[in-house]
């Protein structure tokens, strides 16, 4: 659109009354919205203490050498494969010889089609900045070809592309059967709670160790095997459960900036077609049962 046009957008005259309550419930949503993000740093502060990783200085040589046998059998022949600080790094999380796949199995139940009507899709773009997923309902005719796999509730999908960018979500009960596309793994914990998995797969330094066994260059992919291979600590009942508690806090901070957020469009929409004594008490109405 042009600037012209977007002048002419017809702006309804709303009293300084009802303008400072939307704009007091939006100041909330946004102070929830912070909430949640404080949250979601101190989950992800508990595990990196745990780790050994809060305050860790890698080594970052000027020059490094690496074994030809060893550049052989990796069939990795970039520098970055061998950095001092990504090898220090494997060393602190291989610890226990533990790996995901000790505490997590693959999800592969396959998405037909042909037995409904209608389905919830996530897609890569569906995925938050906080681990969370929104969907999309569809019409089975008009299912993308990508996708592919169902998900329960407590699973963990994260994406098999560009996975530097951190894109990973918990599956929440009300999303149980939906349909994801084939650009996730699904992953289904075992003996690890779904919280901390879903903040160990988040983690900067753990989406930068992804990332070097992603291949090709316009669309660079990791495999399933190089994610249920990823070494994973055993991490304490204690730092889970304050992981855990994070986590939740932060899911429902925000939640309630997302609920306080659409009261405050609808309560405009309300005012603009059956006056602001209606759109008050619509709003009076969502924050109550907020």
């Amino acid at each position: 659109m042009s600037l012209a046009k977007v002048r002419e957008i017809p702006i309804p005259v709303l009293s300084d009354v009802f303008q400072s309550r939307i704009k007091y419930t939006l100041n909330q949503a946004l102070s929830k919205r912070r909430l949640a993000r404080s949250n979601a740093l101190e989950a992800e502060q508990s595990l990196l203490g745990f780790l050994g990783l809060a305050n860790w200085t890698p080594p970052e040589p000027l020059a490094y050498t690496a074994r030809a046998s060893d550049v052989f059998a990796s069939g990795r022949f970039d520098a970055r494969f061998y950095a001092p600080r990504i090898q220090a790094l494997l060393d602190l999380l291989a610890v226990d010889g533990r790996t995901i796949a000790d505490v997590a199995d693959p999800r592969r139940d396959k998405f037909r089609p042909d037995v409904c009507a209608a389905f919830d899709y996530i897609e890569i773009s569906d995925i938050d900045g906080a681990g969370a997923a929104t969907s999309t309902r569809l019409a089975t005719e008009d299912a993308p070809s990508r996708a592919t796999w169902h998900v329960r509730a407590g699973d963990i999908i994260t994406s098999t592309v560009r996975p530097i960018r951190r894109l990973s979500a918990q599956i929440t009960p009300d999303q149980e059967g939906f349909v994801c596309s084939s650009g996730f793994v699904v992953v289904a914990p075992r003996d690890i709670a779904p919280e901390v998995l879903l903040t160990y797969l988040r983690l900067p330094v753990i989406c930068e160790l992804l990332d070097l066994f992603a291949s090709a260059s316009m669309y660079p992919a990791i495999t399933d095997a190089a994610i249920f291979n990823l070494p994973l600590p055993h991490v304490p009942d204690v730092v889970a459960d304050q992981v855990t508690q994070s986590v939740i806090a932060a899911k429902a901070a925000k939640a309630r900036a997302a609920s306080m957020l659409e009261a405050a469009k609808r309560a405009v929409e309300v005012a603009i077609e059956a006056g602001e004594p209606a759109a008050m008490a619509s709003l009076d109405q969502a924050e109550g049962a907020i």
